[in-house]
This record gives C-alpha cells, sequence and structure tokens, in this order.
C-alpha cells in the first residue's frame, strides 16, 4: 500500500511541476528544440541538354593540315536545390513564431550521366586530311564542361530557386507543428523570405 501512495504522489508531484509554466511558454521551449543545421535539399531538377565541345587543332609540322574538330552530345542530368538551415531564424513571441527563410541555393555538384559521353553518343565534325581523333580527354573534358553549364543555367533559374525556397517553407513548418506541443490554431507562424 505504501508503494502505491508514494507512485501516486510522485506521478502528482510531477504533473505539479509543469503547471507554472503557461502554453506559450511550452511553445517557445519546444521550439527552440528545432537543431537547424546543414543544407535541406528541397527541389530536385531533371536537365536535357546539347554541348558543342570544340577541340583544336595541335600546333607544330606534325599536326600541318589538321582541322579544329567539334563534338556534339546530347545529356541529362538532375541537380539539387536547398537551403542553408544554420541561416534559417525562429523567433517565439507568445503566440506568435516568426520564421526567416533564406534563399535557396544549389546543394552539391550536378549529377550528368556520364553515359551520355561515350564515344559512341558523340556527332562529331569531319575530319582533315591529318587525323584530329577525338580522345577520351576530349570526352572528359566536354563532361566537365556539361556540368558547369548545367550548375550554371540552374543557379539563373529563378522560378525553380523560389520553388525550393517555398518548399523549405512547407517543410519548415510541418517540422513546428510536430515539435510544438499544441494545436496548431493556437498559434500564428509569420513567414518572411529572403529575396
Amino acid at each position: 500500500m505504501k508503494k502505491i501512495l508514494l507512485l501516486v504522489v510522485f506521478v502528482t508531484g510531477l504533473f505539479l511541476t509543469g503547471c507554472g509554466k503557461n502554453q506559450y511558454q511550452l511553445l517557445a521551449e519546444n521550439v527552440k528544440q528545432i537543431e537547424l543545421t546543414g543544407n535541406l535539399v528541397t527541389y530536385q531538377a531533371y536537365y536535357h541538354n546539347v554541348i558543342e565541345y570544340e577541340k583544336k587543332a595541335g600546333s607544330g609540322i606534325t599536326h600541318l593540315l589538321e582541322e579544329d574538330r567539334k563534338l556534339f552530345a546530347e545529356y541529362t542530368g538532375t541537380i539539387r536545390y536547398g537551403i542553408n538551415l544554420s541561416n534559417v531564424k525562429i523567433e517565439v513571441k507568445g503566440n506568435e513564431i516568426n520564421v526567416f527563410v533564406p534563399k535557396a541555393k544549389i546543394i552539391g555538384e550536378p549529377n550528368v550521366d556520364k553515359d551520355d559521353f561515350d564515344a559512341n553518343n558523340f556527332i562529331e565534325s569531319k575530319e582533315g586530311i591529318n587525323k584530329n581523333p577525338i580522345t577520351a580527354d576530349d570526352s572528359a573534358k566536354a563532361f566537365d564542361e556539361a556540368q558547369k553549364n548545367m550548375k550554371e543555367a540552374a543557379a539563373k533559374d529563378e522560378e525553380l530557386l523560389a520553388i525550393a525556397q517555398m518548399r523549405a517553407k512547407v517543410l519548415l513548418e510541418e517540422n513546428i507543428n510536430q515539435l510544438s506541443g499544441l494545436n496548431p490554431k493556437s498559434y500564428t507562424i509569420n513567414w518572411e523570405y529572403e529575396q
């Protein structure tokens, strides 16, 4: 009987220790637990493009009558967009949560399909009298250029950057609602977006 009485007293004590806090203090404490570090990938875009790579004719007597050659390669790839979570700012004031969402950016390097740069997939210009063959080194340079071009195009795509930022907002809102400990109708989230 003493054990049951002690258990009842202990459980009652636990409930009473939380009575001094109002729901907004609990909201602030719970939201502060959201640990925001690293990158949050919010969108992955698919790209399909053609690259034109030029191989210059060599110089010197052994390269006499060589001509510049062009290589065309059709390629596909993906690129990821997201935000840096350490730049997100969350502040709780009473029943209002103010959230600052940074601009989206490219996360990591583009993922260009290397199989698209197989010599069998190239369209090449004709060679001159003296051969100027397209080599594996040329293929590798064309691949690097394709990745660079894809990254530059993705960085300028304001529409996809905006979509990635809005998806970050949705994910942050879900996280706040899960960790708040309150009904989402009992507080308001105000959003500010970096332009």
